[in-house]
């Protein structure tokens, strides 16, 4: 029997590495990039209803038509040929505009969500189908631990889990756009750029590789620098995440949490954890629900 209402967490990502090439016909860079889940989470819940209605609370988000959760439940029910009824609530965790997914994560777990409460049978392949259109994030949030994504974002290779890595997350009180982050990198580029065959935290022995939209992301709002030098002082490695605000922080000291508070009181600190394949599944799974799959 289908369940009436069903819940499950939408967690956020990392890049931990990101490498930018030329801009291709449809507007959008060949991208080349290491993700990994984090255990900061987004919660969603839905539940049948007599029409589509999205209920948002914790951090401010828009909940209008361009929601992304709003815009999966649309797109789901087109492919299933049936009216979108259903009540979404979901609970904001991961800050909007840092680089860090939510937006996507929040839309593969309305797919997985929904599916379960519309028809538990249809395939997982039904659901990538959907992902692409709907955010270049979201085909990898379908899969979640440490995979390389490629292309626009479709194309998604999972990684050997590594063991769980402690986190620092330093996210100024500002939100970046991911088109003028793009507009900007292709400004002092040209628009072109070089995929490597590797990335190179494979042969660096690093947690971070680099990432070639930091110069963009400070490009667009230089108050981004006096954060960069604060986790580059806490922590032997740093780096932006994707095309956002937040900075990630790893090997930093016990203490650099609560300095980088107490220097930043305007900011955010958290501190964070990766997560692998199998728990990014449990966690976002439906309970009772199908074990959707992760490819391997």
């Amino acid at each position: 029997m289908t369940a009436l209402r069903v819940r499950a967490q939408a967690p956020a990502k990392i890049n931990r590495e990101l490498r930018v090439g030329v801009r291709r016909p449809d507007g959008f860079h060949e991208i080349f990039s290491r993700f990994t889940s984090i255990d900061l989470a987004d919660a969603i819940e839905v539940e049948a209803g007599d029409a589509l209605a999205l209920d948002c609370t914790g951090l401010p988000v828009p909940a209008d038509a361009e929601n992304l959760v709003l815009r999966a439940a649309r797109a789901l029910a087109d492919l299933l040929r049936i009216e979108p009824r259903a009540r979404i609530r979901l609970e904001k965790r991961i800050p909007v505009g840092a680089g860090l997914g939510g937006g996507s994560s929040d839309a593969a777990a309305a797919l997985r969500l929904l599916r379960q409460l519309w028809k538990p049978d249809l395939p997982d392949e039904a659901l990538a189908s959907l992902a692409p259109s709907l955010g270049s994030d979201v085909p990898y949030f379908l899969v979640g631990g440490e995979a390389d994504v490629a292309g626009r974002g479709e194309r998604v290779t999972p990684r050997a889990d590594e063991p769980p890595r402690e986190l620092l997350l330093l996210i100024p009180p500002f939100a970046m756009s991911t088109r003028d982050v793009f507009a900007e990198h292709a400004r002092r580029t040209g628009g072109q750029g070089h995929i490597p065959r590797r990335l190179e935290l494979e042969e660096s022995g690093r947690f971070f590789g680099p990432n070639e939209l930091a110069l963009a992301v400070l490009g667009v709002n230089g108050a981004m620098r006096k954060y960069l030098e604060s986790a580059a002082e806490a922590a032997p490695e740093s780096s932006v995440s994707g095309s956002g605000s937040a900075i990630v922080l790893f090997g930093a000291a016990a203490e650099a949490g609560s300095r980088l508070a107490q220097r930043h009181p305007e900011a955010g600190v958290l501190r964070a954890r990766t997560l692998g394949h199998d728990e990014y599944r449990a966690r976002t799974s439906p309970p009772g629900g199908s074990q959707w799959r992760s490819p391997r």
